[in-house]
């Protein structure tokens, strides 16, 4: 009811949203306020606005109801047979092409697990580890956090992504100071660490004049596919968009620029658990084949 009000700015609004009267809504919010002795709303310009108690109060429903919600749909599987949800995440960096295939062969093997894609924890996939909201995740990079297991899956390289057109395609690799030379289209603009801006840009002290922060691997190859800069992304990632023709690829540097990809998972995670299985079952794949 709070976050219904919270949304919807007004009582009434919030009264037809969640199927109640607007007198039982107000009659509520007033005990409500009765009970916690704080005002949860004030009035702005005609719309209702969270008081820092509200705010505090909203944090907690959304924790609550999401957990409820996660609940139903746990128990909605159990009633078919289904004995575990697997919960994974995806780093900002990653793929989901290879998700399918893979997934396909995982339900196949263990019929009574069931995965489950869990959206918008990609810039924090650690935090959404921790807090229970996933079980694993792909990540890439180096790993700085602690209290995870992880299983290396592959190494895999890491290539310039340009437009046909631009000035450096048809170059089998680029130097540093070609592809520094650019726009230079990323996701976000703190650095990750284990990827360019540590292994390239920084020991060359080099920085691009200019950044696009994209935010996802959609829209970073959408300004690269429309002539607006260059980006660096693993081979694994990029390989779907590459049916593009407009797309060409170089090398980053004569040598190769390498990162590794592993499945990250809690660290006290039991060796027989679900998660663990699915964990082991990512390692023994070939999912740089899965497309």
């Amino acid at each position: 009811m709070v976050l219904a009000i919270a949304k919807a700015g007004s009582v009434s609004e919030a009264a037809s949203q969640i199927g109640l009267t607007q007198s039982a809504v107000s009659h509520r919010i007033r005990e409500a306020e009765r009970l916690l002795n704080t005002e949860l709303f004030y009035r702005q310009h005609k719309k209702l606005i969270p008081t820092s108690a509200g705010k505090r109060l909203l944090l907690s429903a959304s924790v609550v109801l999401s957990e409820l919600e996660r609940a139903e749909n746990d128990i909605d599987k159990l009633s078919v047979g289904i004995e575990h949800v697997i919960r994974i995440g995806n780093e900002a960096f990653g793929g989901y092409h290879w998700m399918p295939p893979f997934i396909r062969q995982f339900n196949q093997q263990y019929p009574r697990y069931s995965v489950e894609i869990i959206p918008d924890v990609s810039l924090d996939p650690f935090n959404a580890l921790r807090n229970g909201t996933i079980d694993v995740s792909i990540v890439s990079g180096t790993i700085t956090q602690t209290g995870f297991r992880s299983l290396k899956l592959f190494r895999d390289e890491m290539v310039a992504v340009m437009h046909k057109a631009h000035v450096n395609a048809g170059k089998e690799w680029l130097t540093a100071e070609e592809i520094a030379a650019n726009t230079y289209i990323t996701y976000h603009t703190t650095p990750a660490p284990g990827r360019e801006y540590e292994q390239l840009f920084s020991p060359n002290h080099l920085l691009p004049p200019k950044v696009i922060r994209a935010g996802v691997t959609e829209a970073v190859v959408a300004f690269v596919e429309a002539g607006m800069g260059i980006t660096i992304m693993p081979s694994w990632v990029i390989k779907p968009y590459l049916k593009n023709p407009d797309l060409v690829t170089a090398r980053v540097t004569e040598q190769g620029l390498y990162i590794d990809w592993r499945v990250l998972f809690r660290k006290d995670e039991r060796s027989d658990s679900p998660t663990v299985t699915f964990a082991k079952a990512l390692k023994q794949a070939d999912l740089q084949a899965l497309s």
